[in-house]
């Protein structure tokens, strides 16, 4: 007896003997260890438990287990799979230091210019020039007068209407003057994004669209002055919520040199709707529209690039995709429990500060998105725990039918790597804004919180500074936030603030 198969017996492994199977009639009213819907339930078993110890074998020949790994080992391996290793001071001490003469107290740029608010603003890095959103479609270039120029009329050099920057730039000294001002475009609807293009220094404005259609506006008022430049209607498209363009910092991949996408000058992305579309401008200066993604389930709400050819969407259904523009292909990598309001590139393309409804604002790692534990398992070791859960329903409104319901989504959202301190319930258009080198994220907050501005460590998730309301800012949204480098090496934190425009600087 070898164990094979006979037709009308079972061999049991344990007991070394073939047992005769009973038929269901036989074994009817009696429980029989070798009835034919026992033998059935052992077969499945057994091919159950042999596919597991196949799979278990395979994993352990292809995995190899790192033991005793040393010091000098482990940075090797980090290096090698491309992880940045920062000592200590670098990733606690330096943001913080970095802060730590910044004044809590906000320093006026730009007054508000007469009844209408300055929501949105944008700054010409070369020039110092503002690009200003003026009440809800009207968009303003705002130029430095530097000490030295020709003197302004009399009735401009009223101290009351001098605002200065306080930046010294070759010894002169810039100042920003509601006089000095013109208007360079006038929208049909409300404008929902002020991008400026750093390769060719050109302006796009969006617009959410309203009884007329949403458009994008792509001009250069330095050379071609105002009111002039390309206007496209995305055909199909209810509203257009921002637009993102490719920095010219990041490095393009060896095999772009010499290709067509190489000869394209700038790049931008733009969210409308459910669709993409990205706008390139070749050397010869005009600019060409295509869509990329199309006909997704929800709306785009947030777009920004993280590498030369990579660009990371942020949808409504809390969503995360990746859109490749060599071959116009996107994928779904993460999943955000709340619906996005921003997205962007933290210090590695690998890595994204995602902020959301409901107080969330995460760092994830597109490497390592590590889904949820199954709902049967426990869910104290990950981020979605019993205290996150109750955190969102607190008191007694969180009840057991909830409880399991956030249980079970919980299990489709991506574990986040860090987790900022954050206020935003319900507002899609507070800003975040992130500086990479320094590891400092700025997020704006609720307009009815006491913070209206709060800086985290990138690297470690703990709060570094928070800028209170003053009078002029009460019950106002920070719609606009950059992080700006000064001459001397430092940083400043440009913000939307009571109307107009102010800074937080040393």
């Amino acid at each position: 007896m070898n164990g094979q198969a006979i037709p009308g017996f079972y061999w049991d492994p344990e007991k070394k003997k073939y047992f005769k199977i009973q038929s269901a009639t036989a074994s009817r009213d009696a429980n029989l260890k070798y009835s034919a819907q026992n033998i059935r339930k052992r077969e499945k078993q057994e091919r159950v438990q042999s596919i597991v110890s196949a799979r278990k074998q395979r994993v352990r020949k292809e995995r190899v287990a790192r033991r005793h790994v040393h010091d000098v080992t482990q940075i090797c391996v980090q290096r090698e799979i491309g992880l940045n290793r920062r000592s200590n001071y670098a990733k606690c001490v330096w943001p913080d230091a970095i802060l730590y003469g910044l004044s809590q107290r906000p320093q006026k740029v730009l007054d508000r210019l007469g009844a209408a608010p300055a929501p949105r603003f944008v700054r010409d890095p070369v020039s110092k020039t503002l690009y200003i959103q003026y009440g809800d479609d009207s968009i303003i270039r705002l130029r430095p007068y530097r000490d030295g120029d020709p003197p302004l009329p009399s009735r401009m050099l009223n101290p009351l209407h001098i605002l200065y920057d306080m930046e010294r730039d070759d010894g002169r000294i810039t100042v920003y003057t509601p006089e000095v001002w013109e208007e360079i475009h006038r929208t049909t609807s409300a404008v929902s994004s002020l991008t400026y293009l750093p390769a060719t220094g050109s302006l796009a404005t969006t617009t959410y669209g309203s009884d007329r259609p949403p458009t994008v506006i792509l001009s250069d008022p330095v050379r071609n002055g105002p009111y002039i430049g390309q206007q496209f209607t995305p055909r199909g498209c209810r509203t257009i919520w921002g637009a993102a363009a490719r920095p010219t910092s990041f490095d393009h991949s060896p095999g772009l040199l010499n290709t067509v996408a190489a000869s394209h000058v700038e790049h931008l992305a733009v969210a409308a709707s459910n669709t993409m579309y990205l706008f390139t401008c070749p050397q010869t200066g005009a600019w060409h529209m295509e869509t990329g993604i199309t006909s997704l389930e929800t709306d785009v709400l947030a777009v920004d690039w993280i590498s030369y050819t990579t660009v990371a969407l942020g949808c409504r259904d809390g969503k995360i995709r990746l859109y490749d523009t060599r071959s116009g292909g996107s994928s779904h990598i993460l999943t955000h429990p709340f619906p996005i309001s921003k997205i962007k590139r933290a210090d590695d393309p690998t890595r994204l500060v995602v902020s959301g409804l409901q107080d969330s604002l995460f760092l994830y790692d597109i490497r390592s998105s590590r889904p949820a534990h199954p709902s049967g398992s426990n869910h104290d070791d990950h981020h979605y725990n019993p205290e996150f859960i109750n955190s969102l329903y607190p008191g007694h409104r969180n009840s057991k039918k909830r409880r399991k319901m956030s249980q079970k989504a919980s299990t489709h959202w991506s574990q986040p790597v860090l987790t900022f301190y954050h206020a935003n319930v319900d507002d899609l258009e507070l800003d975040v804004d992130v500086h990479p080198q320094l590891g400092l994220a700025a997020a704006a907050q609720n307009p009815d919180d006491d913070v209206a501005i709060r800086v985290s460590n990138l690297w470690t998730g703990k709060t570094v500074k928070e800028f209170r309301r003053d009078k002029e800012s009460q019950s106002q949204r920070v719609r606009s936030l950059k992080f700006m480098d000064d001459v001397d090496g430092g940083v400043e934190i440009w913000s939307s603030w009571g109307g107009g425009i102010a800074k937080f600087t040393q």
